[in-house]
């Protein structure tokens, strides 16, 4: 006969684990600490100044810097026992969800508390007296007796004459360093424009006039409009300036969203780098969200929120500042498009093409000849009525001159986009001119008449276009083709139609390399499609219509949730021997948490010598391959430099000379393993290159071909950028995809950053997809 004996287990969690979750895998670099402490003392004083009406430029946050000391002492309004209690020292509950915290504009919510400082300090001692109390509390922990649901945390009361607020006392881990001119260096980007003296040892970093800043960014600029605006669940006051360029620079204030206030204000200057997010003036991260006009500036609005790592801001908070660009630009073209600036503005020709609004292009000039004069295109209709007018999109002479004469005019289409694709279709289209009765001439030459490298040449070309851009229906042969033309592209019922003419120079030096050099052969084909038949054929492409962007979207979504689970299976590998180690007694609490925050941070690159190598020896037949961008818009989305067969350890390629084909490019930076994983298949499409820098952050943004879809690459560099400003702006495109890894250039400004001349280079990285 069996017995049962039954018996209760206890539920209890591992104490360096949580304390791993809540330091390094939510703060995963040493400068957090210090970025938490001085936002929670901010915090502090919004909150003592809204509730005893006091001047924000009174306070003081005070940081003192020592050896393996850290100091951030405030006069803000102080912690209560329950506060302290149930807010500070417990992790998951915020004390700042108060009606006086929302009232006053704080920039923390998350509730993570002290326990976030413990990544990177041995112990933590806090000071802190509230507004409403004449006792002073006085708390202390060390990290290594912390444990989970125990009493391991000192706390005093004493009754002395100190002022209302708080100090933090933490000393550092000897693995962490740091200096006062790393923190004021650091702590820039965060508190340059708080009207709270913030001082690291008595000297002052912030207080810098944010009025001033938007003055001299504004320098060369015209007011033209100030207007009442609304899009979506938003309003405000958009007021726009123009620059003699024809650039924007655009201020909106006033701002509601769903009829509420929000408090703040946006600063927009046209092609100014990027856009920095900001919450009560209190600099939380550069924002990725792109646009037409390539916008950068300054978003300062309560409703942004960070992350809980405060490394980046949240969905939420991007998808409000995409909502209000997409506002801004909509009102903003409007206004451009009534002005002299139509005809300058790039950006503005882009956006209206883009949106189908061609009406507004009624100002962008084009050329008419005999006169040979600059007509705008919503003059033409009344321009000289007595003639005929036609309209010709090509250069030949023989065209102009027969067309062009007393009994007729003849408008001359611009041969760079936008504005060539904004003059066509507002002449057919609302205009109705016609096109001059000149028909090029394709003769295709038969099959029986090619030689075996020529019709080598076109299989591979076949081969290319439907493996790589996935064109199934499609028909390549050579032709003798009139009017000097290289390529002629039409679609005849499903069947896109291609033919080549057959001896310029292109094709023969492809053919060549068949003759003298086959094993370099594929990648001279792959070269001649990107740089001379994509420009020809994008809109038959798959991936430059919606239907396109919305299947790969979907691709990506579905890389990502497969990513995240083989993520979470290893993770809990990693955990299991972290926990045998500990109960073993081979450890002690505080060297797992030193490991484990070592091993957790699956986003930290690191780039030793041996993986720096160059172009040449790694890609040969890049370089010797012939060919350049020609004559399209180089900020155009382009297709990879495409080598999926060949593979490459190294994470950064150098180039010895500037080659047209890498656009002059000299420095190549290979992405994460991770995101060539989960959105790798992005870049295989193509894409338009944005660069933004400034700080201690360098941000890709690539866009897909229908400007749809995003994908940005956010780069924190552990030392700060050489360059004293921000920049940026767009770049040609010249990623080189291979077979287990993707490479995107380097400015000739940022190459001092990613250099390693020995040792490694260690930075961190985060990324996403933006539709």
């Amino acid at each position: 006969m069996s017995s049962e004996t039954k018996k209760r287990l206890a539920f209890d969690v591992e104490t360096s684990r949580i304390l791993q979750i809540l330091s390094s895998e939510i703060y995963d670099s040493p400068n957090a600490l210090l970025r938490e402490n001085v936002q929670n003392a901010y915090d502090a004083i919004l909150m003592r100044c809204t509730a005893q009406n006091l001047d924000l430029s009174d306070r003081l946050i005070n940081i003192t810097v020592l050896e393996n000391q850290l100091i951030v002492e405030d006069d803000g309004i102080g912690m209560s026992d329950d506060v302290l209690e149930n807010n500070f020292w417990k992790a998951g509950s915020s004390g700042k969800q108060s009606e006086l915290a929302q009232r006053s504009g704080v920039i923390g919510t998350f509730g993570i508390g002290a326990m976030a400082n413990f990544g990177v300090c041995t112990s933590l001692k806090v000071e802190t007296r509230h507004i409403d109390s004449d006792v002073t509390l006085i708390s202390s922990a060390n990290r290594d007796e912390l444990r989970i649901a125990q009493d391991c945390i000192d706390l005093d009361r004493s009754t002395d004459s100190r002022q209302p607020g708080t100090k933090v006392i933490a000393h550092l881990d000897p693995l962490f360093q740091i200096n006062e001119a790393l923190v004021r260096s650091y702590l820039d980007q965060y508190v340059r424009f708080l009207p709270v003296a913030v001082c690291v040892n008595t000297t002052l970093i912030s207080q810098q006039s944010f009025e001033d800043t938007l003055a001299n960014r504004s320098s060369g600029f015209t007011f033209h409009s100030r207007r009442n605006i609304s899009g979506g669940n938003y309003s405000g006051t958009l007021s726009i300036s123009l620059n003699t360029q024809g650039q924007v620079l655009a201020q909106l204030g006033d701002i509601t969203l769903n009829g509420e206030p929000v408090p703040g204000d946006i600063f927009f200057v046209q092609q100014s780098g990027q856009t920095m997010g900001y919450r009560s003036l209190f600099g939380l991260a550069p924002i990725p969200v792109s646009g037409h006009y390539q916008f950068g500036g300054f978003v300062n609005l309560n409703i942004l929120q960070p992350t809980a790592g405060r490394e980046a801001l949240s969905r939420d908070s991007i998808q409000h500042v995409a909502n209000l660009v997409e506002m801004i630009e909509a009102e903003v073209s409007a206004d451009v498009a009534d002005s002299t600036a139509a005809d300058k503005n790039n950006c503005f020709q882009q956006y209206i093409l883009s949106h189908r609004k061609i009406e507004q292009a009624k100002n962008v000039t084009v050329t008419v000849f005999p006169s040979g004069g600059k007509v705008a295109l919503g003059s033409l209709e009344h321009y000289e009525p007595a003639k005929q007018m036609l309209f010709y999109t090509g250069r030949d002479q023989t065209i102009l001159q027969r067309f062009a004469s007393e009994q007729s005019n003849l408008v001359h289409i611009s041969q760079v986009n936008p504005r060539r694709n904004l003059q066509i279709q507002y002449i057919q289209n609302l205009l109705q001119i016609s096109q001059v009765p000149e028909k090029t001439i394709v003769d295709p030459i038969p099959a029986t008449q090619l030689s075996i490298d020529e019709a080598m040449f076109l299989l591979r070309v076949r081969s290319v276009l439907l493996n790589d851009y996935l064109l199934s229906n499609v028909e390549v042969g050579f032709a003798a083709i009139s009017h000097g033309v290289a390529i002629h592209v039409e679609k005849v019922t499903d069947i896109v139609q291609i033919y080549i003419a057959r001896h310029t120079p292109a094709v023969e030096a492809v053919i060549e390399c068949y003759r003298t050099a086959k094993d370099v052969f594929e990648g001279f084909v792959k070269d001649f499609v990107r740089e001379h038949l994509y420009p020809q054929i994008r809109g038959h492409v798959p991936s430059s219509t919606r239907e396109g962007r919305d299947a790969l979207y979907r691709r990506l979504k579905e890389n990502k949730e497969l990513y995240r689970y083989e993520q979470s299976e290893v993770g809990d590998l990693e955990i299991e021997g972290l926990l045998a180690d500990y109960l073993s007694g081979k450890t002690d609490l505080g060297e797992v948490l030193r490991t484990s925050t070592s091993r957790a941070s699956t986003q930290r690159q690191r780039v030793s010598r041996d993986q720096v190598g160059s172009v040449e020896e790694e890609m040969p037949d890049i370089i010797e391959s012939a060919g350049t961008a020609g004559d399209r818009n180089e900020y155009e989305a382009t297709p990879p430099i495409l080598r999926p067969e060949m593979p490459s350890r190294m994470k950064v390629l150098t180039v010895e000379d500037k080659y047209e084909k890498l656009n002059k490019f000299q420095m190549f930076l290979g992405l994460s393993d991770k995101l060539f994983r989960e959105q790798g298949e992005f870049l295989r499409w193509p894409h338009t290159t944005k660069l933004i820098w400034g700080g201690h952050r360098v941000i890709y943004i690539f866009t897909d071909a229908t400007g749809g879809l995003s994908l940005y690459y956010d780069i924190e560099l552990k030392e700060q950028l050489d360059i004293e400003i921000t920049g940026g702006g767009m770049f040609p495109t010249t990623t080189v995809f291979t077979k287990n890894r993707i490479y995107v250039p380097v400015p000739v400004e940022l190459e001092s950053a990613f250099q390693i001349k020995e040792g490694v280079k260690e930075f961190f990285v985060r990324f996403d997809t933006i539709p």
